[in-house]
């Protein structure tokens, strides 16, 4: 969960004039937080602590279908990747950069492109396609099991790679549908007919090479563009209103955004990527239903387990038979209850506070301090290093009256983070964040792709989905669907 087991580069997309992202600011004029230490987030992210659940009986379940849950983490991992930070070294969060623009343009699936990344792509259909493992319920991979995707944290978690792998499929499936004419373009156009292959010998072969070439190009180039599109109108008319609520996503289409300014150029703040989109740790489960005949923990009980023969939930190759059945995971069936996320709140499940060493970014077997394998800790710790203000400063900037040390359960100042998560609990009832976070997670996100000018809220914001039922409605479900995973 927000680890990573290898450095990787930049990867921008042809054509992007946008350099790499800097972190920075949402609130430069508040003062930090004064830093409470290493006691003071053991005390509260250790097992037995403040923020431990305990167990995750129904009780502590919300609303939310958990697929949710793991889309957040894909979108998470698509806008901000970090490889510098460390957890005891302050930093300027304007110095570091993101190594990857901040961007709602899937550079996780699709890396730099075919030319730069080829090994992302099927050479069969000339660059069109993205690779898919053999059986088709896994990625394509090395001969060490290493994934051929933009992004190995993809990989990390088993739910998250499948959440990846769906969208490698969607666009797989959106190529054909361009060739053989039963889609059409974001605008609602056909793909001109395939040019014929040009014959052997000389002649005009040179000019009929080049316009088959280009047509692959437009082919790939148009099938991006409805994925991208999809997706992003998956985050802001599905994604946002199931976690901020949908009078917040009207409110800033109406009123703009209030704290968060994307322009000239769109910067992750570190109060969204060290605090308040790490909102979803509380509702990650211990363990999940997988498909009929597999369930299984997150992580499992022996720390040092091997990762084969399968009976967790971490990365790695996929057998058939332990891929995921969609329907325990997102609505997509009437006699079937999706699992509930845990409902959001100021704790975590337990197998969080005690992560394996793979599980922890740097983390070797017999050098890991017990501290750094709680999630809670590092959170905690991360936003002492990054020099966030308190949640209480953040909320008197934002015109909100704080949350009273009896509310939050702690006294004086508190991290960010936890203050989202409480907030979560106390005023959106477990159900959905609260008026600091939401107002974070909501605005970031609206605010970077008002800020693209490729994607469909600066493009074309009158743009529905081609891809909609006759409700006019595409979610996740809906993309699911036409890939034909359920």
């Amino acid at each position: 969960m927000h680890g990573t087991t290898q450095d990787r580069g930049l990867y921008v997309a042809p054509g992007n004039a946008v350099p790499a992202g800097r972190f920075g600011r949402m609130f430069p004029n508040l003062q930090p937080r004064a830093a409470t230490g290493l006691a003071v987030a053991e005390r509260m992210g250790l097992p037995g602590g403040l923020l431990d659940a305990g167990p995750i009986t129904p009780d502590k379940l919300g609303a939310i279908d958990t697929g949710f849950v793991y889309l957040a983490q894909f979108v998470d991992h698509t806008i901000t990747f970090d490889p510098t930070s460390v957890l005891n070294q302050q930093v300027d969060p304007e110095a570091i950069q993101s190594f990857r623009p901040p961007r709602l343009d899937l550079d996780t699936v699709y890396g730099a492109g075919p030319t730069v990344d080829p090994y992302l792509y099927d050479q069969a259909s000339l660059g069109t396609k993205l690779v898919v493992g053999p059986t088709g319920t896994d990625f394509a991979r090395t001969a060490e099991g290493v994934p051929l995707i933009g992004d190995p944290r993809n990989d990390e978690n088993m739910l998250i790679a499948q959440v990846h792998l769906a969208f490698i499929k969607f666009h797989n499936r959106l190529v054909d549908g361009l060739v053989d004419g039963t889609l059409t373009d974001v605008y609602g156009d056909r793909l001109r007919p395939r040019p014929e292959a040009p014959p052997a010998g000389p002649g005009h072969a040179l000019d009929d090479l080049l316009a088959l070439e280009r047509y692959h190009v437009e082919v790939l180039q148009k099938a991006q563009q409805l994925v991208r599109w999809h997706f992003q109108w998956i985050v802001v008319h599905e994604y946002l209103p199931k976690f901020v609520g949908q009078p917040l996503v009207d409110d800033i289409f109406a009123n703009g955004l209030r704290f968060y300014d994307p322009f000239p150029t769109p910067f992750i703040p570190v109060e969204f990527a060290v605090a308040a989109f790490r909102f979803m740790h509380s509702t990650i489960l211990p363990e999940y239903r997988v498909n009929e005949r597999f369930a299984a923990p997150l992580f499992p009980a022996d720390r040092e387990a091997p990762q084969e023969p399968r009976a967790d939930l971490r990365g790695g190759p996929l057998r058939p038979e332990h891929a995921v059945d969609w329907s325990f995971f997102f609505r997509t069936r009437p006699d079937r209850e999706p699992q509930k996320a845990k409902a959001l709140g100021a704790s975590l499940t337990s197998v969080l506070l005690n992560l394996p060493v793979q599980a922890v970014p740097g983390g070797k077997p017999g050098a890991l301090a017990p501290s750094l394998g709680s999630l809670a800790v590092r959170n905690l710790l991360r936003s002492e290093t990054q020099r966030l203000p308190s949640g209480q400063d953040v909320a008197r900037a934002m015109g909100e009256v704080p949350l009273t040390d009896a509310q939050l359960g702690t006294t004086g100042p508190i991290h960010l983070w936890y203050y989202v998560l409480k907030e979560a609990g106390v005023l959106g009832g477990g159900a959905r964040l609260g008026p600091v976070g939401g107002r974070i997670v909501a605005e970031v996100l609206l605010g970077i792709l008002q800020a693209d000018p490729l994607s469909y809220r600066a493009a074309y914001p009158a743009w529905r989905p081609t891809l909609a039922g006759p409700d006019g409605r595409f979610g996740m479900v809906d993309l699911l669907r036409v890939t034909g995973l359920i």
